[in-house]
């Protein structure tokens, strides 16, 4: 819950006395500053540029735009100052508090405590100096601000505790002393809160509000703060009508010292609207949030911490109310926000925000939950990669960006518009205030007229329709369901007899193994030539999404649960039909499954003793695709590669890269696997592809990385050699055809996956669309050391051994598994492949690749012949 934190920082701030020194520097004209320092301002004079901006501090509707000017007449005034005087010192570390509390309100916490300690030691050695003791007891408070936000709360209580040890220097009958006291006291509730010390935060509150109860009335902002801030207390108690009561009573208050739609007022709708969800009161918790959106869409960066909670509710709500695509967007809203504020302050070193990830983690977890749910593998593995502070894998992997705190959760395109309306919808009541604050002024300064008196009572007439109206909108635009789910599988499950006309053509005895997964069940149809099995495990849609997810998870993080967790999914989308496929002696078995079950690496799952792989081969069959299977006369010379090798703009170098492709093709160093040419780094670009297509070879191998913006084909690309960016949306235009490529190697990242398991979403099947007659496509990043050795093999199989593609991808995989060490020289492997199909290698060899990670990212799309 929010806790006002920063609201009486500045109150007590001390105008200085001009000193006449020029120092170059010239901002615009600010509204509301004191413009009888703006010229000399201007001109270089410190104390002028300090003085200036000082009644700014006592608004309370400041943008963030304003703050960050202000920020640059500060600046001015701290470096105008002589810094080897002790009255110099003192005037530059009250522009640094100054500085520390503008930072704060801008989420920039690590220059707030960049300025708070240039403050601190600055006048440490002062601190029973009176001049110097507020200055220094408001920077300590500040720091204590700043630690508070950072998620660091042990911190903040000690530099709380200085403040007041400062402030003791101050007469016992200095009411400044009690005030401040009652501040720090503030500050240390909120920290006990963040430490889950709940009772002890509302004993500490209480003993401020007595004083400033005392010291300001039962009314003032002060008072209306703390009684917030009980409030939140008693929230995260989980009692729920004190916290309501509390809460309540802060608001009209607030309201009146703030306006509705600010920092404080903002702060206490969002608790509200926590405390209603909490009571089941949906549509209240909703009204609250609605309210809070004006404030957020005219403070986009004052308001992070503000947008964390108000988007978690919102996508609480959502979940609650099962708008599965309106809880997914706010949950991404929420995670944005927090990374925004990581990204702010990545100079801070990972300890020193540690406990900041740490306190926010649910945020990825909880939206990751909701993606799995709906198969939205690729955009919640996304999301819980950026919630970690470094790399997964200590192997270089082509996945794209590797500063995670600087990546967001990507809107997809619908999700995109959806965020537009909103904030257009928000922005309509603060036109409006705007409008009425305008006139207002001009009738208050006494130069209005009764006419324009009357338009100021016809605009608060507007502007309480406008903020109605504004609530029914919003409210209709959120309620408003936009996903629907498919009424059946009839696009997917095609006439049982035209699948046994495939089977029934093929040399090797195949099957066909269509899997489908309803609400409360997960269907297995399985053809045979001139047979047909059905069998339904009683595995739920979100149960089996997580099931794999889980899987892929433990693959890419090499854990070693990942072999029992491909166990589990045998038992559920294998071992039902497997004694028929035994019985039928199949040896190849075409996968057409429904949504993330497109994602199952089949080969590694593992029946206890061994892995798929051992006993069958395996092929995805795109229904979406028209598949011709054939088999083409091989000639290794009809091939042609790519790749990308150096660091782009985002994107790591891949050394890997050059050893891949000088394996597998002669032109190097005459030993490949391929007689084609290959090209490298900028030689890769869009017109050598294009022209490569123009005569199109038999195999296509291009090896570089892919980036996946799920639900946003413009967004994802390929990247070519000369780091230009190809478009998914591109690569699907008629720019790029593939008629002719009997195969197309995609060794980048995740090519066969999409965002939630359409079969027409992602590079693989788009280039199966584009007339490529089958795809090699990883389904996780590919391991840089791996891939190499297991493409040679692949393609030896292919064009030295004579085998199809399903059964050399097999023997490849096998070769991994069981034989091919990290440390193994091209040419070693040509031996290394299972001897016949069922009768795997020993399980006594075991490589440095043995775990699935190395060797069952790669899945076959279309003609596996």
């Amino acid at each position: 819950m929010l806790r006002l934190t920063h609201l009486f920082l500045t109150l007590a701030c001390l105008a200085l006395p001009a000193r006449a020194e020029e120092v170059p520097f010239d901002y615009p004209h600010m509204p509301g500053a004191a413009q009888e320092f703006y010229e000399t301002a201007r001109a270089g004079e410190p104390t002028a540029a300090y003085n200036y901006v000082l009644p700014l501090f006592s608004e309370t509707g400041l943008t963030d735009a304003e703050r960050r000017q202000m920020t640059g007449w500060l600046r001015a005034a701290y470096n105008g100052y002589d810094h080897g005087d002790a009255t110099g010192v003192l005037y530059a570390a009250m522009a640094a508090k100054l500085l520390t509390t503008l930072y704060s309100e801008l989420a920039e916490h690590s220059f707030a405590l960049g300025w708070a300690n240039l403050c601190i030691e600055a006048l440490g050695e002062r601190w029973e100096e009176q001049e110097a003791n507020l200055t220094l007891g408001q920077c300590l408070e500040a720091a204590a601000v700043a630690l508070n936000e950072l998620s660091r709360y042990g911190e903040a209580i000690e530099h709380a505790g200085l403040a007041r040890q400062v402030y003791k220097v101050f007469a016992e009958d200095d009411p400044l002393r009690d005030f401040y006291v009652a501040n720090t006291l503030m500050l240390e509730a909120n920290a006990l809160d963040g430490l889950k010390r709940h009772r002890e935060a509302i004993g500490v509150s209480e003993d401020a509000l007595e004083i400033f109860e005392r010291m300001e009335g039962a009314e003032s902002a002060s008072v209306a703060a703390i009684t917030a801030n009980i409030g939140a207390s008693y929230w995260y108690l989980k009692e729920l009508e004190p916290a309501r009561d509390w809460s309540l009573r802060a608001l009209p208050l607030l309201d009146r010292h703030w306006g509705p739609h600010s920092y404080a007022p903002a702060v206490v709708r969002v608790n509200l609207g926590l405390i209603a969800f909490d009571m089941g009161e949906d549509e209240k918790a909703m009204r609250y949030a609605v309210e809070i959106l004006p404030y957020i869409a005219t403070n986009p960066r004052s308001s992070l911490n503000n947008q964390r909670w108000t988007f978690e509710l919102m996508r609480n709500i959502f979940a609650r109310r099962g708008q599965v695509e309106k809880a997914i967007l706010f949950g991404k809203m929420a995670v944005n926000a927090q990374q925004e504020i990581r990204a702010l302050n990545q100079s801070l070193p990972e300890e020193d925000t540690e406990g900041l990830r740490a306190e926010w983690s649910r945020l990825y977890r909880d939206l990751a939950d909701l993606m799995i749910a709906e198969g939205r593998f690729s955009e919640a593995q996304a999301v819980l990669n950026m919630e970690k502070e470094q790399e997964a894998f200590e192997f270089l992997r082509r996945d794209g960006e590797a500063e995670l705190r600087d990546t967001v959760a990507v809107l997809t395109d619908s999700e995109k518009s959806d965020a537009e309306k909103l904030a257009e919808l928000a922005l309509r009541p603060v036109e409006a205030r705007a409008a009425w604050e305008t006139l207002s002024a001009r009738l208050a300064a006494g130069g209005g007229t009764a006419e324009e008196e009357d338009q100021l009572f016809l605009l608060e007439d507007a502007m309480a329709e406008a903020n109605a109206a504004f609530e029914a909108e919003v409210e209709e635009f959120l309620t408003a369901v936009s996903f629907d789910r498919r009424a059946g599988f009839a696009a997917l499950f095609d006439a049982t007899g035209a699948y046994q006309s495939i089977l029934e053509a093929r040399e090797r005895p195949s099957a066909i193994l269509q899997l489908a997964m309803l609400d409360d069940a997960t269907h297995l149809f399985l053809t045979l030539p001139g047979a047909t099995v059905h069998e339904q495990v009683a595995v739920p849609r979100e149960e089996m999404n997580r099931m794999v997810f889980d899987a892929l998870q433990a693959i890419e993080a090499r854990s070693p649960e990942a072999q029992a967790r491909l166990h589990a999914l045998h038992e559920v989308l294998f071992a039902p039909i497997r004694p028929a496929l035994e019985t039928a002696g199949t040896e190849v078995v075409m996968v057409n499954a429904d949504g993330v079950l497109r994602y199952v690496p089949f080969a590694a799952l593992h029946d206890g003793s061994r892995y798929l792989v051992e006993d069958f081969a395996f092929a995805l069959y795109v229904a979406a695709v028209q598949t011709q299977f054939s088999r083409p006369p091989r000639a290794s010379e009809s091939a042609a590669g790519f790749g990308v090798t150096e660091a782009h703009e985002g994107f790591s170098a891949l050394p890997g890269v050059a050893s891949e492709l000088e394996t597998l093709f002669t032109a190097a160093d005459g030993e490949g696997v391929l007689a084609g040419q290959a090209l490298l780094d900028g030689a890769f670009d869009t017109r050598a592809l294009r022209r490569a297509l123009r005569d199109p070879p038999e195999l296509l191998h291009i090896a570089s990385h892919f980036a996946l913006r799920p639900g946003r084909d413009d967004d994802s690309f390929l990247l070519l050699g000369d780091g230009t960016r190809l478009p998914l949306s591109e690569l699907r235009s008629s720019k790029f055809r593939f008629t002719g490529v009997d195969l197309l190697t995609l060794s980048a990242c995740q090519t066969a996956r999409g965002g939630d398991g359409s079969e027409i979403d992602g590079f693989g099947a788009a280039a199966l669309m584009g007339g490529a007659s089958a795809v090699l496509a990883s389904l996780w990043p590919v391991a840089d050391a791996a891939t190499p050795i297991l493409m040679r093999d692949f393609y030896a199989g292919l064009y030295q051994r004579g085998e199809d593609k399903a059964e050399a991808l097999r023997r490849a995989q096998i070769a991994m598994l069981h034989g091919a060490g990290a440390g193994e020289a091209p040419g070693e492997s040509a031996n290394r492949a299972a001897t016949a199909l069922k009768a795997g290698p020993s399980a006594g060899a075991v490589s440095d690749f043995a775990h699935p990670y190395f060797w069952s990212a790669f899945v076959l799309m279309g003609n596996w012949l």
